[in-house]
């Protein structure tokens, strides 16, 4: 681990068990988009555990439904899972249903009838209309081409839409733990919040004169929140995130866009926007029962964590079930059939994936889990849990061990391997490319994890719409793609949703978009339940001595099988089957 210089008013001891502990934070919340998204890592985006609170009646609203409906109560109020009837707005549909009249997105507002996707027309891009045009040209996430809308909208057609304007509210950080670990680890960190929304708004302004959002602008408020990011995460001071909710409604938010570097969005804070009925692109890695809950107002970038189990399972079951574990540092091991060990944390939400994992890969091709260990997300102990577990997969024979972990706890647990003489596969999650430099380089130069060659900078998709937002500039910071990726997917959302913007219509614009083209995270797509986009992932191995594209130095994930592409729910995709991945150059 880096060594930092404790500050005159900390220990040196204090500041780095801050440091650790946020660095363990922003890993598990997000990895920034730029460095790719992978199979495993999609499995175990580590977020707070379930908070403390549980509203009473998001428990009991239709638990069983993926839309959310909800008839109004017996008192007269809406369930917050419901979307309200009133002018312009209807209830909810299930999924994969369409939405009465008043909700779909297609229907004539104010008598104007609404050109289909594709008609003939110029579009507010300045593109010719047509089939199979995109909105903008730069994107292959880009909604179908419209032309120019002219009619009347409809106006206020839900709370925080007007004839004019669409809001949306970015919560800004306010931990002391974090200030000082972003002060310690110095150019590692993150940027500002200032710095995001710079670069964000940036992007904002080029997509507000791009996409068609039917005579309205996207607007972003930011507000400095009352809550401590950190202290949600651990599951406390929970009355924070519930008064910052509170404002972000009292600011007009119709959508809440905070999940960024600076980690100001957490679970507890986003389930008190659903309570206060207001939509959020977050929801990082919570299992799908989780968006269910939550419906119609959750949605994320990443695919929810059961969709990463599921996947997991296909590519082990598929390409490395039943064969020799090649791939081990242990000839002994090499020339043996995998037996596969499962290492996840203890916390419920975890506990329930790796079920899932494990119950996956018996169902689909009988491969069970010699040993399985649990284990707390508690920095501090870190160290202690990893000697216990690495000497009990080593006694049960484990030469595959399946690390559904943290990016703090891989760190001991590679080097403990290494204290053992114990040298294992290890089927990673990757964090990466300067989180893989941390770990033993005897280890993990026999690990294979979810996360494919980073694109060179130059070539990225977010990069080059930079450079036609902000000609002449640079990003004034380094994790800028979450922005750009973020207001993408929204953006597609909005247009998609029509002039009769609400709930409704957002969740029916995210359920029934198309399958786009592969852009640099690979293909989006609607379906049942899509509280995500995000549809495939690669596979990778660890080269030390690979350049990265990330940050130009020693240390890389790259791609397995030529950079191929794997859907997430397809087992025939990871053909061919019972065959080794090509990895390690082989």
């Amino acid at each position: 681990m880096v060594r930092v210089m404790a500050s005159p008013e900390l220990p040196q001891a204090e500041v780095e068990a801050m440091v650790r502990g946020y660095l363990a934070r922003v890993a598990r919340r997000y990895v920034p988009l730029a460095v790719g998204l992978g199979i495993f890592l999609l499995v175990v985006i580590l977020v707070p555990t379930k908070s403390a609170k549980q509203n009473s009646s998001l428990q009991s609203f239709n638990p069983g439904s993926s839309s959310g409906n909800q008839a109004t109560t017996a008192n007269g109020t809406t369930p917050p899972g419901a979307v309200a009837s009133g002018p312009g707005q209807s209830a909810s549909t299930p999924s994969g249903s369409t939405p009465s009249n008043a909700a779909r997105s297609d229907v004539p507002v104010q008598g104007v009838a609404l050109p289909a996707a594709g008609t003939p027309g110029v579009a507010r891009s300045g593109v010719k209309c047509g089939p199979g045009v995109k909105q903008v040209p730069w994107s292959p996430y880009s909604p179908p081409c419209v032309p120019q809308f002219s009619a009347n909208n409809g106006g206020a057609t839900s709370p925080g839409v007007s004839n004019n304007t669409i809001t949306l509210v970015f919560r800004r950080t306010n931990s002391a733990e974090e200030k000082a670990a972003f002060a310690a680890v110095g150019l590692a960190a993150p940027g500002t919040d200032d710095q995001y929304l710079y670069d964000l708004r940036k992007y904002l302004a080029l997509f507000n004169k791009t996409y068609e959002l039917y005579g309205r602008q996207v607007v972003v408020k930011d507000f400095q929140g009352v809550g401590d990011n950190l202290e949600e995460d651990q599951g406390r001071q929970l009355q924070g995130a519930q008064a910052d909710a509170a404002t972000a409604k009292s600011l007009g938010a119709f959508m809440d866009i905070t999940q960024s570097p600076t980690l100001a969005s957490t679970q507890p804070y986003e389930e008190d926007l659903a309570q206060e009925k207001i939509i959020t692109i977050g929801g990082l890695g919570l299992p799908r029962s989780w968006f269910r809950q939550y419906a119609p107002w959750e949605y994320s970038v990443l695919p929810d964590g059961t969709t990463g189990a599921v996947a997991a399972a296909n590519a082990l079951c598929q390409r490395s079930a039943g064969l020799n574990a090649v791939w081990a540092g242990d000839t002994l091991y090499q020339n043996q059939k995998r037996v596969f060990g499962l290492i996840n944390p203890e916390n419920p939400v975890y506990h329930e994936l790796g079920n899932e994992l494990a119950g996956a890969m018996s169902k689909q091709c009988g491969a069970t889990m010699a040993h399985r260990e649990e284990y707390a997300i508690n920095v501090a102990t870190m160290s202690q849990q990893s000697t216990s577990m690495v000497a009990q997969m080593k006694v049960h024979g484990v030469t595959t061990i399946i690390c559904v972990c943290d990016p703090v706890v891989e760190i001991p647990l590679s080097y403990n391997a290494d204290g053992q003489q114990y040298s294992p596969e290890w089927f990673a999650v990757a964090w990466g490319d300067p989180q893989g430099r941390d770990m033993s380089p005897n280890q993990w130069k026999h690990a294979i994890s979810g996360e494919g060659t980073t694109p060179p900078k130059a070539k990225s998709e977010w990069y080059s719409v930079w450079k036609l937002a902000a000609p002449g500039e640079e990003p004034k910071e380094k994790y800028t793609s979450i922005a750009y990726y973020m207001l993408n997917y929204t953006f597609s959302l909005l247009q998609r949703a029509g002039p009769n913007l609400n709930p409704a219509t957002v969740r029916q614009a995210a359920f029934s978009m198309p399958r786009t083209p592969r852009g640099d995270i690979g293909a989006w797509s609607g379906g049942p339940e899509a509280y995500s986009p995000s549809t495939e992932g690669q596979i990778g191995y660890w080269d030390p001595n690979a350049k990265s594209n990330f940050d130009g130095k020693a240390g890389a994930w790259i791609s397995c099988e030529g950079g191929k592409w794997f859907p997430y729910s397809d087992p025939s995709a990871f053909a061919p089957a019972h065959t080794q991945f090509h990895c390690f150059g082989k």
